[in-house]
C-alpha cells in the first residue's frame, strides 16, 4: 500500500455560479458581481455552497456544471454536465 496507483485522488468537476440581472445581463466575473452584490442580498451562500459541493460530485471531467441565479423572480436554476461553451439565456 505504499505505492503510487494505491492513492487515488477524487476528481471534482468543475462548477460555476452565474448570475442574471433582471434586463437579461449575464454576470460571470467577480468583479461584475460586486458591483451589483446587493441585488442579490436574498441568496443564502450556504446553500450555494452546498450545491457546489453536491454538483461537483456529479460533473464530468470534460464537462461543467453551472448554478445560475436570476435577479428577476428570485430564481436558481442548475445546469449540470453542459459543454464548455454553455451561456444560460438572460431569462428563465
Amino acid at each position: 500500500m505504499n505505492t503510487v496507483d494505491d492513492y487515488r485522488v477524487s476528481e471534482r468537476g468543475v462548477v460555476s455560479t452565474i448570475h442574471v440581472l433582471n434586463t437579461g445581463e449575464i454576470i460571470s466575473s467577480v468583479q461584475d458581481y460586486m458591483k451589483v452584490e446587493d441585488r442579490f442580498s436574498w441568496v443564502d451562500r450556504t446553500f450555494i455552497i452546498s450545491k457546489i459541493l453536491e454538483l461537483q460530485k456529479k460533473t464530468d471531467d470534460r464537462k461543467r456544471s453551472f448554478i445560475v441565479i436570476y435577479e428577476d423572480g428570485n430564481l436558481i436554476r442548475e445546469f449540470v454536465n453542459v459543454d464548455q461553451g454553455f451561456k444560460p439565456l438572460g431569462y428563465y
